[in-house]
């Protein structure tokens, strides 16, 4: 009879063990999705964030593209002939004479900028403002972190 008790006996804390073992690696495996998730939740986050600032610029480059082709309609109210003294009085610095064109740096986040040039027009009495540039740059410079802490051994 003691060695039908001692043989279940070691059957039971080897059943014990593995279901020990697979709670143990559910539990990993849980946790694990949980970073996971985290992380795919703070990536979508900011991928959010950037694309909302994306659009954000685009919508005041649209504003300022607006904004220069009812300028350049003023400026040939006020003369005809030449709306250029208008443009660079009411441009400033912005205003590119040589090239007859407006330029306009938007700030977005994380040290970008969104450049708009224009080409501006005036034939026929009507005023355009075309797209020369429309794009977002790095304003910042960053430097890249390549030091590599090993230890030497001393």
């Amino acid at each position: 009879m003691a060695k039908s008790e001692m043989k279940s006996g070691a059957n039971i804390g080897s059943a014990s063990l593995i279901l020990i073992f697979i709670v143990l690696c559910l539990g990993t495996f849980g946790l694990l999705s949980l970073t996971s998730a985290k992380n795919d939740l703070d990536l979508a986050e900011r991928n959010a964030a950037a694309v909302s600032g994306f659009y954000q610029a685009d919508a005041k480059g649209e504003e300022f593209r607006m904004e220069a082709e009812r300028q350049v309609n003023e400026g040939l109210k006020k003369d005809p002939a030449h709306p250029e003294a208008f443009l660079k009085e009411h441009f400033g610095e912005a205003y590119l004479s040589e090239e007859q064109a407006v330029l306009a740096q938007i700030p977005m986040d994380s040290g970008q900028a969104l450049t708009v040039k224009l080409g501006l027009s005036w034939e026929d009495g009507i005023g355009k403002a075309g797209i020369l540039q429309w794009n977002v740059y790095n304003c910042e410079e960053y430097e890249i972190d390549q030091d590599m802490p090993v230890w030497s051994g001393e």
